[in-house]
């Protein structure tokens, strides 16, 4: 009898970068004889870099449901036109501008992300 296994993942292919990699490594050699694997990841995501080599590792046997996301990263890239892309990517300035500090705040900070998304428990 076979384990049923739900993943639930923002990071998966064809996002780039270690986030990605710990999950697909993760479904990628688990027994597959052992488990019923389902990735849950979003339809929309936004990602920083992709990478779409990954793709090609995902285990045939693996389910994938995409759901709808309206992640906060979008809105507010629109919202700046283009000056949140290097927070994006990952860089950080010595002395961040207001607008950084404000973007790195709503990232980490879980009373945001309920009050954008009332259903996320954590």
């Amino acid at each position: 009898m076979k384990h049923q296994l739900f993943i639930v993942a923002f990071y998966w292919p064809p996002a780039g970068g270690p986030g990605v990699q710990r999950w697909l490594k993760f479904v990628k050699y688990l027994p597959k004889d052992q488990f019923d694997i389902t990735v849950i990841i979003p339809e929309n995501p936004d990602y920083a870099s992709t990478d779409n080599s990954l793709m090609d590792e995902i285990p045939k046997e693996v389910r994938i449901i995409k759901v709808p996301l309206n992640e906060p990263s979008r809105w507010i890239k629109k919202l700046f036109k283009g000056k949140t892309n290097k927070l994006q990517r990952g860089f950080i300035d010595k002395k961040p501008s207001l607008l950084e500090r404000a973007l790195l705040w709503i990232r980490g900070t879980t009373s945001f992300q309920m009050l954008v998304f009332p259903g996320l428990k954590m």
